[in-house]
């Protein structure tokens, strides 16, 4: 119920919100602007948070919204640019600017960025920097996957290797979300096992901002830092954190702070998948008790997951990949590896880069085999299968059935009891 409460006021606010920034465009006046890197949103442009903007005629404006830049930098660069703010208008384009937050368009005539200078952003960019330099003598999608399972980063994959993973249904495999925060967490709360538990929490709660920070806020690494959050907090307290109540707790603080997000299909298909594997993987895990244990339970996390989200990518993108299951069952014993390995080379690169570059040396088997799965399975044409949006609807409906079944029974089990702690 709160969730769905939190969802309406979210997406009513992100539908009828109306800035200074958006009244402002409609004039298309031509300004200087100075702000800040928030999110790279990859064909959408870089999204500036504007410190200051200046038009002519018009009063100077502070911290006035957000606007897409084209070469803003990454993440946390600083940003002084000249040129005209345009208006969004209704086209599928401009209304994903407008799902991702932002509220107008900047089209610059000249950009000068520079890198953030000490803090957690100073820090993240350095790491950034690192896993690049250290990447750099591995094959081009080598480097690039390495890049995408550590810290999300894509740029460097090439069209062919994406589209294969998109296929195969191994694209989420570069969209840093719960796995990777799950890693995040217990590598820190291992290494910093000699310490007592408010320092170990509080010293993962470090890390894992400065994650965030890295990755940038992206909706499904919110989504995943914020149930890290809740779960830290919970240990912290020595109290056990349920995770389904750990996800609504998440998905209400992210839609909270911003409230757009309530309209993002990332968050969705994050959401969703997550809600999947902890409803459904244990059970179809033991149906699976012929299989070793390890494979029953990666087999049913995949198959949880790609039930739930089939609605919203049949509903989105009007295809569903067939050989997702086993995809994702081969590139499992590889994906922890080359995840901790490269996040070792931007740790180890950032303060020797001959340490980095060895690491992520260790890592190109991991994501070599991840790419050959990919081209196995996400490349014949039988791999993926075109839906009708008109069956997203009922399919919706009996995910819903299950889902209100899967509730049903853990409550009768004792699974989800009212007031437990989460």
């Amino acid at each position: 119920g709160c969730i769905a409460l939190a969802l309406g006021w979210a997406s009513a606010r992100a539908a009828s919100r109306d800035g200074p920034l958006d009244a402002l465009a409609r004039a298309v006046p031509r300004c200087d602007l100075r702000g800040v890197v928030q999110e790279r949103a990859g064909g959408l442009g870089d999204l500036v948070w504007v410190e200051v903007i200046s038009c002519d005629g018009r009063p100077r404006l502070a911290d006035a919204g957000v606007v897409a830049l084209d070469g803003g930098g990454d993440i946390g660069f600083e940003v002084d640019a000249e040129g005209w703010l345009l208006p969004l208008g209704e086209g599928p384009f401009d209304a994903s600017l407008r799902r991702a937050g932002a509220h107008a368009v900047f089209d610059p005539r000249s950009v000068q960025r520079a890198p953030p200078e000490g803090g957690l952003a100073g820090v993240a960019h350095s790491l950034r920097r690192a896993l690049r330099r250290a990447t750099a003598p591995l094959e081009g999608d080598r480097a690039g996957l390495l890049r995408g399972l550590a810290i999300g980063d894509t740029s460097s994959l090439g069209p062919h290797a994406v589209e294969t993973l998109r296929r195969a249904g191994l694209s989420h495999l570069v969209a840093v979300s719960g796995s990777n925060v799950a890693i995040v967490v217990g590598c820190l709360v291992w290494a910093l096992a000699p310490l007592g538990l408010r320092a170990r929490v509080a010293g993962a709660l470090l890390g894992l901002a400065l994650f965030v920070v890295v990755v940038g806020p992206e909706p499904s690494v919110l989504r995943a830092a914020a149930m890290g959050a809740v779960g830290l907090a919970a240990l912290a307290s020595g109290r056990r954190s349920e995770p389904l109540h750990a996800l609504a707790l998440a998905l209400i603080a992210v839609i909270g702070a911003r409230p757009h997000l309530a309209l993002s299909v990332g968050l969705a298909l994050s959401a969703s998948a997550t809600g999947g594997i902890v409803l459904w993987a244990r059970p179809v895990a033991r149906r699976l008790g012929w299989m070793p244990r390890p494979l029953a339970l990666g087999l049913a996390a995949t198959l949880s997951a790609q039930a739930a989200v089939a609605p919203l990518l049949i509903a989105v993108f009007g295809a569903v990949s067939v050989t997702a299951p086993a995809a994702n069952l081969l590139a499992l014993p590889a994906i922890a590896p080359a995840t901790v390995l490269g996040l070792g080379a931007a740790l180890a690169g950032a303060l020797f880069e001959p340490a980095g570059r060895a690491l992520a040396r260790g890592a190109e088997p991991f994501v070599a085999w991840v790419l050959w799965v990919g081209d196995l399975l996400g490349a014949p044409a039988w791999a993926s299968a075109e839906v009708s949006r008109g069956w997203a609807l009922p399919l919706a409906a009996v995910v819903a059935a299950l889902v209100c079944g899967a509730l049903a029974t853990r409550r009768g089990r004792g699974g989800v009891a009212p007031g437990a702690p989460g």
